[in-house]
């Protein structure tokens, strides 16, 4: 490879590029087609791999997607593309809340080990249920809502995402257990959403309402999602639909999923993706909070001792 171009250690694959930025693999594909951006190198077996410096400008682009505008007017170069690498980092604060100000200078810091410690002692002062409806889940907006202002690299945002899940499983793995008589859920995120941390949070949440939790984690084929709630007798299904998920891949799967269902299993369905989705699938309860799941919780309990 010429010593202008850059180094393997710096390219990543088609897949990885559609992880961290959202965008599938076929829009990406459209893209350099239609509009000569993103341009891939590729690697000895003709695959197409990314430098660093155009996923920062992906990155940029999405953000300016989910703004509203369209991706003609961005590749035509009537919006200036900022990537997230070349904002100053500065102090953590501007539109930042100032109850979270502390997090973001410790995310920008590195200082993982403290704000590992910050959300123990949150947890201790709140307990799980309100860690998690108070604290942990409006902060998870915080840190999305920064990233897409370009006031927060996406490498902090992976950070911030990281701490938090190594919390979650730490707790979870003291609260999982089974038993008879309670309600039990199998909690996924499906195919191509590989945001978890949604998923995460609810099941810390029902683990804390005595819920038998089975959780498979992040991009679970539908079908899979059916047969584990089947085979294990569940009495619930919930899934989280990130912001980043495409809408019509919303609507399409959590529509699968519950023809695959036997009726007697109720989808419980929330995250940020999953906004005005009780009017366009039928048979599913959507969740806008976190909140919201105790009081589901006891109208599914009456409905079963009537």
């Amino acid at each position: 490879m010429p010593d202008d171009l850059p180094q393997l250690a710096d390219l990543l694959p088609i897949t990885e590029v559609e992880r961290q930025t959202g965008i599938r693999q076929a829009t990406l594909r459209m893209w350099e087609k239609r509009y000569g951006f993103p341009q891939p190198l590729r690697d000895r077996y003709g695959n197409r791999v990314y430098p660093l410096s155009q996923v920062e400008r992906l990155h940029a682009v999405r953000r300016l997607i989910d703004q509203g505008l369209r991706p003609g007017k961005i590749f035509s170069g009537a919006v200036v593309l900022v990537p997230t690498s070349a904002a100053p980092l500065g102090t953590g604060r501007g539109n930042v809340p100032t109850s979270y100000q502390h997090v973001f200078c410790l995310l920008r810091a590195y200082r993982l080990a403290e704000l590992h410690s910050h959300f123990q002692h949150r947890l201790l002062d709140l307990g799980l249920r309100r860690f998690i409806i108070e604290f942990l889940a409006p902060l998870s907006t915080e840190v999305g809502l920064a990233w897409n202002r370009g006031e927060l690299p996406v490498r902090c945002e992976h950070l911030y995402t990281q701490v938090a899940k190594s919390l979650l499983h730490a707790k979870q793995a003291a609260v999982r257990t089974a038993g008879d008589g309670r309600a039990k859920v199998v909690l996924a995120t499906l195919t191509g959403e590989a945001h978890a941390l949604g998923i995460m949070m609810a099941e810390a949440v029902m683990a804390s309402l005595e819920m038998h939790c089975i959780q498979l984690g992040a991009e679970t084929p539908p079908l899979e999602v059916a047969a584990t709630a089947r085979e294990t007798a569940a009495d619930i299904v919930a899934l989280s639909f990130s912001s980043y998920f495409p809408r019509r891949a919303t609507v399409r799967m959590a529509s699968a999923l519950r023809s695959a269902l036997p009726q007697a299993i109720a989808l419980w369905i929330g995250g940020e993706g999953a906004r005005g989705l009780g009017r366009l699938v039928p048979g599913i309860l959507v969740f806008e909070t976190l909140d919201a799941i105790e009081p589901a919780l006891e109208r599914w309990r009456s409905r079963q001792i009537t």
